[in-house]
């Protein structure tokens, strides 16, 4: 007797909790249905956020841009010209020197003058380091406009520093190559983005850019500190930087948009 209502009362129980799950069923089916209504109304209501417009001092991306165009080859001519300066000053130091050592500070040891040249040297391939940060973050043409600026004006004020080795040292020689910095790292960068197929050969060409200025400029500063002295010989090439520069600067686009660092 005990077995039959063991059995009645565990077969009621079965039939409870097929009743529960039954009844349970629809509801977490509406929930579910609630909650993909509620994030499909969500994504409607979502816009996507445009990507923020680059400020008037960042790079432009160019990606779109063809490789290996008559812009690149632009490009390629701009930065050995802005090379033939900044490195060619650099190589035709010597010819200062000389006339510095023979006339001007004939009491001061070679060694001393010898500095200038040094430090034009040693001063831009260290800054080469912020020098290439500050092409990340800044357009490299406003980068290559403001060193060939650094570098005339550089120029322009050793020329009248007459009286002491120091003020050569730190015009002609730190803050020349502070500019010159700032145009090496664009010229020699940039080229190698806008080709593939002849990236070696163009990255050549503004390479060999500091051989050629430094091949010319020497016998033609050595006529004009002739002819018109080491005074006019400086102003006449800061001049001469600045508008060279000043134009070429203007194809110094990079065509990848490098993403800015928070931390360096």
């Amino acid at each position: 007797m005990s077995r039959v209502s063991d059995s009645g009362a565990s077969a009621s129980l079965n039939q409870l909790t097929v009743n529960e799950s039954h009844s349970a069923a629809p509801s977490v089916a509406s929930k579910i249905s609630d909650l993909s209504a509620e994030k499909q109304l969500h994504a409607e209501n979502v816009r996507p956020v445009a990507a923020a417009a680059p400020r008037w001092w960042e790079s432009k991306s160019l990606e779109d841009r063809p490789l290996d165009s008559k812009h690149g080859w632009a490009i390629v001519a701009a930065g050995c010209l802005m090379l033939m300066f900044s490195m060619g000053c650099v190589n035709s130091y010597g010819t200062y020197q000389t006339y510095y050592h023979q006339y001007k500070f004939p009491d001061e040891p070679v060694s001393t003058l010898s500095w200038v040249g040094t430090l034009q040297f040693g001063v831009m391939n260290f800054f080469g380091i912020p020098a290439g940060i500050l092409c990340e973050r800044v357009d490299t043409r406003l980068v290559s406009f403001v060193g060939g600026a650094i570098m005339a004006v550089a120029l322009i004020v050793a020329s009248f520093c007459d009286d002491a080795v120091w003020k050569l040292i730190l015009t002609q020689g730190i803050v020349f190559s502070l500019g010159a910095s700032l145009v090496f790292i664009p010229s020699t960068s940039i080229p190698s983005q806008w080709f593939t197929t002849r990236r070696a050969l163009a990255v050549g060409i503004v390479v060999a850019g500091s051989g050629i200025g430094g091949l010319w400029l020497t016998p033609a500063t050595q006529a004009m500190i002739t002819h018109l002295g080491p005074g006019w010989a400086l102003r006449i090439t800061g001049i001469i930087i600045f508008a060279v520069n000043s134009v070429a600067s203007l194809f110094m686009r990079s065509r990848l948009k490098v993403q800015s660092r928070d931390k360096v």
